[in-house]
């Protein structure tokens, strides 16, 4: 019984996302060349089809509340293609998709940039009026505990 020869087996490039190991497969099936590149290649697979699935729940065309609120003041008052009108939309998207930023600031940066876009009339009709006095955020807390701070230490100075 003769066995046939087996052809060398030709390099190829690692599938996994973000591996450039270029490798000798063992069997002709291999696509990655270690277990942790197949793992992280399923681990990848998997995130794409959840978020395939949930841009499909929710539809890809959604916009956010907030995003859609300053679209439309600034289309009132014709302020979309000004650099303030972007400047709003792309942070309204920021704080609609939040991720480490904090809020507050992106917020008080909000209300400006559309005071700025809109003009100084429609920026007082943007803005309601406050009930109640706002609580003080976190930049104005941290703020505060400075000055406190430096006020006791010239105090015992």
């Amino acid at each position: 019984m003769t066995r046939k020869a087996k052809p060398a087996a030709e390099a190829r490039r690692c599938e996994a996302p973000d591996c450039d190991v270029d490798f000798v497969p063992q069997r002709s099936t291999a696509r990655y060349h270690s277990t942790t590149c197949r793992s992280r290649a399923a681990r990848s697979r998997k995130a794409a089809e959840d978020n395939a699935a949930e841009e499909a729940k929710t539809g890809t065309d959604a916009e956010h509340e907030l995003v859609r609120a300053v679209r439309l003041e600034l289309e009132k008052s014709k302020a979309t293609t000004t650099i303030a009108g972007q400047l709003a939309l792309q942070v309204a998207r920021r704080i609609a998709n939040p991720d480490t930023t904090g809020i507050s600031t992106l917020s008080k940066e909000l209300r400006t940039l559309v005071a700025e876009a809109c003009g100084p009339a429609q920026a007082k009709d943007a803005s309601p009026t406050p009930v109640a006095k706002a609580e003080p955020d976190e930049v104005e807390k941290a703020r505060r505990r400075r000055e406190e701070k430096a006020a006791k230490a010239a105090e015992q100075s």
